[in-house]
């Protein structure tokens, strides 16, 4: 699996935050701030660097993700996509190859597809564990988000889809057109018999 560095501002990352490290580290920011800053109340500070911390907790864990269920829907997609050209293969009067091979690549398919739905559910259902990076009210959340952004990051937004109902959908469309389609190859497959083929 691809993995992506965490992203680090201000020496934090938001993933080890119940550290000792991490409270080392929060500590040391907050004190260094109280330096720069004598006699100023250290509060506003305090909460902007527990804003800061929480918004690159849920950046690094959703980005990940996200990247990984890109992969698996571009996979699902290529696999849903080699069930049609082998279909589509397999009515092509200039073809030259077995019918019988040919039916049987499409069938794996089929089952590729299968296989490559449920991959991409449910790295999409992880995905969609990370419910927002920050609240997009302008608050502390969001000014840490945009310092994510302005230090050149990319995006990372939560998933808005439901990926078991897209799963059942793609997954009901494939199955009706695999059922129909099996009815036409028997009736091939019957031909080809009556013919002395296979």
């Amino acid at each position: 699996m691809t993995t992506i560095t965490p992203v680090t501002l201000e020496g934090h990352t938001g993933l080890d935050e119940d550290s000792a490290a991490a409270n080392a580290k929060f500590w040391e920011s907050l004190n260094r701030w109280a330096a720069a800053n004598p006699g100023q109340d250290t509060q506003p500070e305090a909460m902007r660097l527990v804003a800061l911390n929480d918004t690159l907790r849920r950046y690094n864990t959703l980005r990940p993700l996200l990247l990984w269920e890109e992969v698996a829907r571009e996979e699902r997609d290529r696999a849903l996509e080699q069930v049609e050209v082998l279909w589509r293969a397999l009515g092509d009067p200039a073809a030259t190859g077995s019918w019988l091979h040919g039916h049987q690549a499409y069938v794996r398919a089929v089952e590729d597809a299968r296989i490559a739905l449920d991959m991409w559910r449910d790295r999409a259902a992880d995905a969609k564990k990370v419910v927002y990076v920050h609240d997009g009210d302008g608050g502390a959340r969001k000014v840490a988000y945009d310092q994510i952004l302005a230090a050149g990051h990319p995006p990372a937004e939560p998933l808005t889809i439901d990926p078991q109902t897209v799963t059942e959908q793609l997954l009901g469309n494939l199955e009706q057109a695999h059922e129909y389609r099996t009815r036409l190859a028997a009736q091939t497959a019957g031909l080809l018999q009556q013919a002395g083929a296979f």
